[in-house]
């Protein structure tokens, strides 16, 4: 088996991390690989916002979870707490974007996914948290704000990023008969 498909396998997402921050090798490598993928809506640049201090990651915890129980919305993170989320995160990401923003999200979202395979490769875990849509259409302007991220750019997909704390235990998952194939 390739190691891609090693990696897609064997991809889980992980909401307990470490204590330790990434190293700076690990962070720059996976931006750096992020950085490649150029924005296919706008053939523009992204822009990354990293983020370790626990300070702003609990600032931006509370806008994204107010917002979220005021819009009433039934996902994964209005059901479970973002800020015991991201007190498990020791490296938040949001993914920026401009242009056409309906479907630069959607290349966000696919290039966080890049991301998540490619940090894998360095032993780094990570978990994808939510879109613009469902974490922060309604206080884009607040988040940007927040993480000083340039007018002309959008936050568009966030997550996390962490060394597990076991990665004993994972195995590959027979996931049956799932395809269907209509001629």
């Amino acid at each position: 088996m390739n190691s891609l498909m090693r990696n897609i396998l064997l991809k889980r997402s992980v909401y307990s991390f470490s204590a330790n921050l990434l190293r700076e090798e690990d962070l720059m490598a996976i931006l750096e690989e992020g950085k490649q993928l150029s924005n296919v809506a706008s053939n523009g640049a992204w822009y990354f916002t990293a983020i370790q201090n626990k300070v702003i990651m609990k600032s931006f915890a509370e806008i994204s979870e107010f917002f979220a129980i005021k819009n009433g919305t039934d996902d994964f993170l209005a059901n479970r707490s973002v800020i015991k989320i991201l007190d498990n995160i020791s490296t938040l990401l949001v993914i920026s974007g401009s242009g056409d923003i309906k479907y630069t999200e959607d290349a966000a979202n696919t290039l966080f996914g890049s991301m998540m395979l490619a940090a894998d490769s360095y032993g780094v875990k990570s978990c994808w948290l939510g879109t613009r849509a469902s974490l922060m259409e309604d206080n884009a302007t607040a988040i940007a704000e927040l993480l000083q991220i340039p007018d002309e750019y959008t936050p568009l997909c966030v997550g996390g990023f962490g060394y597990p704390i076991d990665d004993d235990g994972v195995k590959v998952t027979y996931m049956g008969n799932v395809a269907k194939i209509i001629r």
